[in-house]
């Protein structure tokens, strides 16, 4: 049987308004023009790093990146569940999982203290045996490292991991880690951009999930 990793923000939890809100109260906070919410779609997805300096002008400097960066950090921590739920379909979709006994991991590029939290606060009550946000010392997706070691942690081989996300950089995770990719149409960017990176399948309502990978 195959063994799971799921992205987390855009496939698991819809987060956008939460991110969105706390990065334009910052950005208005330093004197920063704020964005229409529908343009986080394609801010987010790299890391918060890449989401600052996608949501400031291209010609600040790295220091008002850095001091950005920490701000938004602080407010996203006082504002991380206000608006975030887990998509339609999820947790029926993680029960029908567990019950077929399939290990599922979680790979984020979202920091991994509040990766942690939002799986403690969202999905404490199903059984997730890797949970991994993104971490200093490990390169972030679409860089293969963390997921090689997830396969290894759940003695799977690699070939043998369907790796689940809503971009690009998570199919590009699968490719360059030799995994199976689901892209999930429900997510923060368009299935184009999920079959033009090559997803091996794409999911159009969680059950889809299940359905695909016991098929195979």
């Amino acid at each position: 049987m195959k063994s799971l990793i799921f992205d987390l923000d855009g496939t698991l939890i819809n987060s956008l308004l939460d991110i969105a809100l706390s990065m334009n109260k910052v950005l208005e906070k330093h004197g920063y023009e704020t964005h229409e919410i529908d343009k986080y779609n394609y801010f987010v997805g790299d890391g918060a790093l890449v989401l600052v300096k996608n949501a400031l002008p291209q010609d600040t400097t790295q220091e008002d990146v850095q001091l950005v960066l920490k701000s938004f950090i602080e407010i996203y921590e006082q504002n991380t569940h206000n608006n975030t739920f887990a998509y339609e379909g999820i947790y029926e979709m993680l029960e029908k999982l567990e019950k077929l006994k399939i290990k599922k991991a979680i790979l984020s590029n979202k920091p991994h203290l509040f990766t942690l939290k939002y799986m403690e606060n969202l999905f404490n009550n199903f059984n997730f045996q890797e949970i991994h946000g993104q971490k200093s010392d490990v390169p972030k997706k679409p860089d293969p490292t963390m997921a090689i070691q997830i396969a290894t942690k759940l003695n799977t081989p690699c070939n043998q991991i369907v790796f689940i996300g809503d971009t690009s950089t998570d199919i590009k995770t699968a490719k360059n880690a030799n995994m199976l990719s689901i892209g999930v149409a429900w997510g923060f960017r368009p299935i184009e951009e999920l079959k033009e990176a090559g997803a091996d399948f794409i999911a159009y309502k969680p059950m889809d999930i299940v359905d695909y990978v016991t098929s195979l």
